[in-house]
């Protein structure tokens, strides 16, 4: 059991239960003993306690978060910094995580929630760099979203680390490498634009239902998240509007120089979207600057590990002649223009060396297997080059694309591409019992898996973590599957027992139903021996199970009944019955209201 479960921090906030993990901090429910207020607090790790540079940073930029005050944030409550412990006191939020909403549709959202999503979020990150404060790990686990559709944003600022850990601690990246920008899974300087591109990658995911990159270890992504392109959204997708895909395609660029400017930019576009979705933008991701070029701008560093910057190169050099260069470069010039001129005459006159380098109209090879494309007469033409890939769509050892295209004329001996398929590639799903849910959403997720997460009552497991999966630890599945993860969340009791009520006062009786989680129902005022303003009878018997918000009738007495006139024949003494001018009025009025009541207490739950 987790050591600080059951305790008190300060002496001021009791710890009930873990909540979350993340790869710096565990996340409790707790309660301010001082206000009696539910609140989350955040406690650094204890691995991560004894780094002096990280611990500084934590006290730093919790206190400057402290500040921020929007309503798409999480309000910051109190921040405390020990030798021995580190934690920062948060508003708690009651609602489900964006992740969570994603797993329930699917993975996947229309462009109108997108849209109405990300620009809740854009609107949190512009106060926030507005104040000088960069998340640096925006993704759908950090967002909580309310009953209402509104959103909070959680863990500003917290995951930035010393540049010498190089934010790849053990092979695990400091916040998700899935959407971290090229920049930050370098290690290098982050700022606002670093959280435009994650916010990208998440309209990416919103919009398609997969992530960019997600196959290989968090090192193979980061890796991926630098040098690789994306599959381009519009070959995904066929119901999303081509301006929002370019929005979210700025949005990624590798290069930060291509990105919005700043969130307050990404949100003019997503407006005028708004206004008219037939847009058109000028900028198209595919029309940058080569992912080669990218990856060398991010890469490039100096000897003693200091960054040499986009803007500014500072280089030492020894004075040299420049007479030399000069007559370099125009020797080079010259022979190179000698052997221009040189190929072009024995290209075009008939030279058996040039000859033997004829053209050759390739033909398709898609459909067929490995063994027939080498069989095929122009093999002794071209030089084959197979690659094999998992393809869930073609058969293995199918060629199902090949490059250059049919149709194309090459020159003999060059080479062609073909991709071979290895058929459908199955993963087992892992042992995932007592997991926390944040590590077993990104291990099946690294595994190339989909997750769908549902809350069940187990008492026999922790609250918060993996009770089992469905399908079982040890199946194989195919790729791109989806999984279902039950997690073990609290016993909520749906039932109270009525308690006796005769003999208090009314008011007494509205007070002890309270604190059984029910309330007065119908009221209806008879006479009896008891005081007036008294319980002399109630609906439903003490001791009875009802669900939890019921109503209780109760009868109130109205004291004993007067003495009847004396008349020639007396009658029986009746029994107690509501008095006949209240009897219509209650029925009217009281009963009908309660009525409606009950039908909303239905509608919408209580907390």
């Amino acid at each position: 059991m987790d050591k600080l479960i059951g305790t008190k921090l300060d002496g001021i906030y009791e710890i009930d239960s873990l909540i979350g993990t993340g790869g710096m901090a565990n996340v409790y429910k707790g309660k301010d003993l001082r206000t009696g207020n539910v609140v989350a607090v955040k406690v650094l790790r204890e691995e991560y306690m004894g780094d002096p540079d990280l611990v500084r940073r934590f006290k730093n930029e919790s206190k400057a978060i402290s500040l921020l005050d929007h309503p798409n944030i999480v309000k910051v409550y109190d921040v405390s910094v020990t030798d021995k412990l580190q934690y920062i006191v948060m508003e708690y939020v009651d609602g489900i995580t964006l992740r969570h909403y994603l797993d329930q549709r699917g993975g996947k959202l229309n462009w109108r929630e997108t849209v109405h999503f990300v620009g809740e979020i854009l609107q949190a990150l512009q106060h926030a760099h507005e104040n000088g404060v960069v998340h640096r790990d925006v993704k759908p686990q950090n967002i909580m979203l309310l009953p209402d559709g509104g959103l909070r944003m959680m863990d500003f600022g917290i995951a930035r680390i010393s540049r010498a850990e190089n934010q790849l601690l053990s092979g695990k990246a400091m916040g998700s490498v899935h959407y971290i920008s090229p920049e930050q899974a370098k290690g290098d300087v982050t700022d606002a634009k670093s959280d435009i591109y994650s916010v990208g990658i998440m309209m990416y995911e919103m919009l398609s239902g997969r992530l960019p990159f997600t196959k290989g270890s968090v090192v193979e992504v980061a890796i991926k998240q630098i040098s690789d392109a994306p599959p381009p959204l519009a070959e995904i997708v066929q119901d999303v509007p081509e301006a929002l895909i370019q929005i979210t395609e700025r949005a990624m660029a590798k290069d930060p120089e291509q990105r919005y400017d700043s969130a307050a930019a990404m949100l003019e576009d997503i407006r005028k979207f708004k206004e008219d979705p037939a847009i058109r933008f000028e900028y198209k991701y595919m029309s940058e600057v080569p992912v080669a070029n990218v990856m060398e701008k991010v890469m490039k560093q100096t000897k003693n590990g200091t960054e040499t910057t986009k803007k500014k190169t500072v280089t030492v050099k020894k004075k040299k002649s420049k007479f030399l260069p000069i007559l370099f470069g125009i020797t080079l010039a010259f022979c190179i223009g000698c052997a221009i001129m040189c190929f072009t005459i024995l290209r075009n006159a008939s030279n058996s060396l040039f000859q033997q380098n004829e053209d050759v109209l390739l033909t398709s090879f898609v459909g067929m297997t490995k063994d027939a494309a080498e069989q095929d007469p122009l093999a002794s033409k071209v030089k084959f080059v197979f690659e094999e890939n998992y393809d869930s769509e073609h058969e293995a050892g199918v060629i199902y694309k090949q490059s250059p295209r049919e149709g194309r004329t090459v020159k003999a001996g060059q080479e062609v591409k073909l991709y071979v398929s290895l058929g459908t590639r199955y993963e087992e799903i892992p042992q995932l019992a007592n997991m926390v849910r944040e590590d077993a959403d990104e291990t099946l997720r690294n595994l190339g898996l989909y997750v769908m997460m549902i809350d069940k009552v187990d008492p026999n497991v922790p609250v918060g973590t993996v009770i089992s999966t469905d399908p079982a630890a040890g199946t194989k599945v195919e790729s791109g599957s989806t999984v279902k993860v039950y997690i073990s969340r609290e016993q909520v009791a749906n039932t109270a027992e009525v308690p006796e009520l005769t003999g208090l006062s009314y008011e007494d009786a509205v007070r002890l139903l309270a604190s059984h989680k029910l309330s007065v129902g119908v009221q209806t005022h008879t006479w009896s021996d008891l005081p007036p303003n008294t319980i002399c009878g109630q609906g439903y018997a003490a001791g009875t199970e009802v669900k939890i918000n019921s109503r209780i009738p109760v009868y109130i007495s109205d004291g004993p009944e007067p003495t009847p006139e004396p008349t020639p024949e007396p009658t029986a003494t009746p029994e107690p019955t509501a008095k006949p001018e209240d009897d219509d009025k209650n029925d009217e009025e009281t009963g009908t209201l309660e009525d409606v009541k009950d039908v909303l207490d239905q509608l919408i739950p209580k907390k």
